[in-house]
């Protein structure tokens, strides 16, 4: 997917957002550092790469949140976000998988990159993946 085409002022409210309400915890602090050591190639590479992994879990919506194969694209998503943005603990990822449903604009956003019912997806498969790890 490429982000080139998308109106650049949306992503600027949507910084502006995030910076409003994230701005001082220790996640954002590192993904700002984070985000100007990596960006160079600028926003789209990552996004990119992000909704391509949104995609992939949508391939796997035949299994059940629970199944293997599912699972393993949640680790892997996690760590993406941690090797990319920030530390993304269980918790934060648990509140990541809720605001992919709750927040219009990411389920949108990863329902078109997965298909429809890929962010109750996702967010299914996160709380498994969180709860297991709580267990």
């Amino acid at each position: 997917m490429n982000f080139d085409v998308f109106d650049k002022s949306e992503i600027e409210k949507y910084e502006a957002e995030v910076k409003a309400r994230w701005g001082n915890t220790k996640a954002y602090q590192e993904y700002r550092e984070k985000d100007m050591a990596e960006n160079k190639d600028g926003y789209g590479k990552l996004a990119n790469e992000l909704m391509t992994m949104f995609s992939e879990l949508g391939e796997l919506k035949h299994f059940t949140p629970d199944a293997d194969e599912v699972q393993k694209k949640i680790a892997a998503l996690q760590k993406f976000i941690t090797d990319h943005y920030y530390v993304c603990t269980n918790e934060i990822l648990s509140g990541l998988g809720e605001m992919y449903v709750c927040d219009e604009r990411f389920r949108n956003n990863i329902d078109k990159a997965g298909g429809e019912g890929t962010a109750d997806f996702v967010r299914q498969a996160i709380a498994v993946y969180c709860n297991k790890a709580q267990g």
